[in-house]
């Protein structure tokens, strides 16, 4: 009996070699379509072309919100991940049109937890309560970085009887309070919806309410806009103030997929959109109001 179950029991080094099988293939199937931060071969690696970390100021991300598949979401998350590793992330904004319900927020605020690094979600309201926030950021030097959230779906109703709704002009006036009470070096919008006109490629609708905004931009010397692309590309840039725009995953007029690191230093910011394979696509930079001039 003991020679047949001796007989029966598979050598040990057969079962050595099994298990490192199965090692190596889970760690495939994890690593299985894993971005590398440098390509192959060198070149369009944003740890080739930044300095690593914020460099005397203060890095963060924002990202287009909306629904991927399993993987592709996967792709991006780990790519996010290893830059903001890099680069010391502070935070992570969420470009979405149903904040916290986006399905990328809800993955990709657990997915950062191991980083400490928090996430916040731009919201279009559709009719239920607007939703804004101002989130105050300090900076190396003594200087301050002002986040302010926009609920963008009122300045989307269209006019009615040649009046300006009353949420329309209630956005407006919150705007124009928040800004006016801040007193910080910088100073970024972000919205889902963009705000811009370009060529005449957008509605006549469009234009009657991003003339008072860039007004009160302009006013209160916001450095940039950040919200989902228009007509107008990445980067727009109407004298001093900077808009970009995040491609939309599935809808955008490119196969770009990615996010945005953005590096805020004392006199400028450094915005760099980075696709799921770690690739550098376009950058822009924009200048502290009066640096320029230094």
């Amino acid at each position: 009996m003991e020679e047949a179950a001796d007989r029966k029991r598979p050598p040990w080094r057969c079962t050595v070699a099994v298990q490192a099988a199965l090692c190596l293939a889970l760690y495939a199937a994890f690593s299985l379509g894993e971005p590398q931060l440098v390509p192959r071969g060198g070149g369009g690696g944003v740890v080739d072309a930044l300095a690593r970390g914020g460099g005397g100021g203060v890095a963060f991300l924002s990202v287009a919100g909306g629904a991927r598949g399993p993987v592709e979401q996967a792709r991006l998350l780990r790519q996010m991940e290893t830059i903001a590793m890099v680069y010391g992330v502070k935070f992570v904004l969420n470009i979405a049109q149903f904040g916290e319900e986006d399905p990328l927020w809800q993955n990709g605020s657990m997915y950062f937890q191991h980083l400490n690094v928090p996430w916040y979600s731009t919201m279009s309201s559709h009719g239920r309560t607007v939703d804004n926030f101002l989130k105050k950021v300090k900076m190396p030097y003594d200087q301050v970085l002002d986040i302010v959230g926009l609920d963008t779906e009122p300045l989307q109703e269209s006019l009615h009887d040649g009046k300006i709704s009353n949420s329309y002009r209630g956005q407006t006036k919150w705007l124009d309070q928040s800004l006016a009470l801040t007193s910080s070096n910088w100073k970024i919008v972000v919205g889902y919806n963009p705000l811009v006109v370009c060529n005449g490629t957008e509605t006549p609708k469009a234009t009657k309410f991003y003339a008072p905004f860039h007004h009160i931009f302009a006013k209160y010397e916001v450095n940039a806009y950040i919200s989902m692309g228009g007509f107008c590309g990445y980067f727009h840039r109407d004298n001093l103030i900077l808009y970009i725009g995040h491609p939309n995953p599935g809808g955008d007029q490119t196969s770009v997929d990615g996010f945005f690191l953005h590096i805020v230093r004392p006199l400028e910011m450094e915005s760099v959109l980075i696709n799921v394979e770690g690739k550098l696509v376009q950058r822009s930079v924009v200048h502290q109001h009066g640096a320029s001039a230094m």
